[in-house]
């Protein structure tokens, strides 16, 4: 039993910041095997916390190898199927692994008595980091359900009693409750709930929560598709590569094409490089891959990424094109496109 100060907290949380932390965190999916736990209309206990457990594991090992924000861990499973872990088994699996924080999860289950929402326990003399993570964990639970928000608590429970890390129990919701068992059953709910107990360790640890797979990449080429009627300059000093494509403007498009396979949808800025000169357009049309045109002056800004717009990309090809339909008398350029977040 540890009775961890304030100070302990605020070093946990400095810990959290250290170059190369990671924190071994140790999942503890309720009942199974021969114990199913409660149950209410066609749902088991020990199905609902292994499945709300696993996707926890899975969003936790994605953080992990996100890098883009998050956090690091190290997960540990008293159980990862339906088999039967004594408290014993669990408790002593986290202790002898050296696990930092133990999160167990469960259903709740009154007896048909009418109760619904969401409380989350810790030991009754476990000290401040434990009720730190159990209240973040209570928190988040609410935010991710939205079900009636039955507090943070302290009880007697051996998994909390016989960790020696700061530990917390779940109860997510009622399973005895038709309302409750909308979300606990359900897999999305379930992956939204073990999501925000991600984000409830990441807070608890100092790090503002983040979503693993939002890191978008930068997408470049600088290779367009063109017709004949375009020329390859390769004098230019500021351009982008080796190498850049050129026509005099006409009225036509006859337009150069970027193509680019976005990997990760999102959010991305498309910017635009050429080499900067006298006898190019100041308005020279740029297409995004929304469609929206935008006339830039290619006669300054050389050498250097320009933003054009900010559009919202999904998966496959997208394309970026420059025309050459505008103002007689000068050339337009096509160097580089590239997307990025």
């Amino acid at each position: 039993m540890y009775n961890h100060s304030r100070v302990a907290l605020v070093a946990a949380i400095a810990l959290a910041c250290s170059a190369g932390w990671s924190a071994k965190i140790c999942i503890d999916p309720g009942h199974g095997g021969s114990d199913p736990g409660a149950g209410g209309g066609t749902q088991h206990e020990e199905t609902n916390t292994l499945n709300t457990s696993l996707k926890f594991r899975d969003w936790l090992n994605a953080d992990s190898n996100d890098g883009g924000g998050g956090g690091s861990w190290n997960v540990l499973m008293t159980r990862s199927s339906d088999v039967t872990v004594s408290l014993d088994a669990r408790t002593n699996y986290a202790n002898n692994n050296g696990a930092d924080r133990f999160m167990s999860i469960h259903n709740n289950s009154c007896g048909n008595c009418g109760a619904s929402g969401t409380e989350t326990y810790s030991y009754i003399d476990n000290g401040a980091l434990s009720n730190d993570l159990r209240d973040k964990v209570q928190s988040r639970s609410v935010q991710a359900w939205g079900l009636p928000n039955r507090g943070s608590k302290t009880a007697n429970f051996h998994v909390l009693r016989e960790t020696v890390m700061p530990a917390t129990l779940a109860e997510l919701g009622f399973i005895d409750s038709a309302t409750d068992r909308t979300y606990l059953g359900n897999s999305t709910h379930q992956n939204n709930m073990a999501k925000y107990h991600m984000y409830a360790l990441q807070n608890h640890y100092g790090i503002t929560a983040y979503t693993p797979g939002t890191s978008l990449p930068t997408y470049v080429d600088d290779s367009p598709a063109v017709s004949a009627n375009w020329a390859t300059g390769t004098s230019a000093a500021d351009k982008y590569g080796s190498s850049y494509r050129w026509r005099s403007t006409d009225a036509i498009s006859d337009a150069a094409s970027w193509t680019i396979n976005v990997g990760v949808a999102g959010s991305y800025k498309v910017q635009a490089w050429w080499p900067a000169g006298t006898n190019r357009s100041t308005t020279s049309p740029f297409i995004l891959p929304n469609s929206n045109v935008v006339n830039v002056n290619q006669q300054i800004n050389g050498g250097k990424w320009n933003t054009l717009g900010t559009v919202s990309l999904g998966t496959g090809n997208r394309v970026t094109q420059l025309s050459c339909w505008t103002g007689a008398g000068f050339i337009v350029v096509a160097d580089a496109v590239r997307y990025t977040p």
